[in-house]
């Protein structure tokens, strides 16, 4: 039952996220359906791992009216992290680490990589408004970027599970 909620919850978030698409062309970004295809399958991963993370701390909460205020919490630093919002690029050390550890980042990153890839940018502003993730001097393919994703929302919804689990044992 906590797949189908985890699932149900990334379906509803995908949508929310879509509808935000319907105002791409004011941006300059222009309708393409295999872009919308990509970022809808990209958002869906986010949103899936959320979910998950969602549950594993539903899972330990009490009271209801804490899981929103707990959730803000921690949803507002890895926004903040992800570089949604800000741009990574000459961080300090420390700062990138934390960005790195992040998996919303990589999700960010996959999704911006869409976008740049189907609209007409020069290099140069590209460059500098998409760098790209490194580890260690490697740059990180989406595919991989995907995959971190995916494996985390996989242990955060097996997590969750366990821990639902445990507390319906008597």
């Amino acid at each position: 039952v906590y797949k189908r909620q985890a699932l149900g919850g990334a379906l509803v978030a995908t949508i929310q996220g879509l509808l935000v698409l319907v105002l791409a062309p004011l941006v300059g970004v222009p309708y393409n359906p295999l872009m919308i295809l990509i970022l809808t399958v990209e958002i869906f991963l986010l949103a899936f791992t959320l979910c998950g993370m969602g549950l594993v701390i539903a899972a330990r909460i009490q009271q209801m009216q804490t899981m929103m205020g707990v959730m803000q919490m921690i949803l507002l630093p890895l926004s903040f992290l992800s570089g949604a919002l800000y741009p990574i690029a000459n961080l300090p050390q420390w700062l990138y680490t934390l960005v790195l550890l992040n998996p919303v980042t990589y999700a960010v990153q996959a999704v911006r990589t869409t976008v740049f890839h189907f609209i007409d940018v020069p290099p140069l502003a590209e460059a500098q408004l998409n760098p790209p993730i490194t580890w260690f001097g490697w740059e990180v393919p989406m595919a991989v970027e995907l995959g971190l994703v995916v494996v985390v929302g996989a242990a955060l919804l097996a997590l969750s599970v366990n821990q639902f689990n445990k507390a319906d044992e008597p």
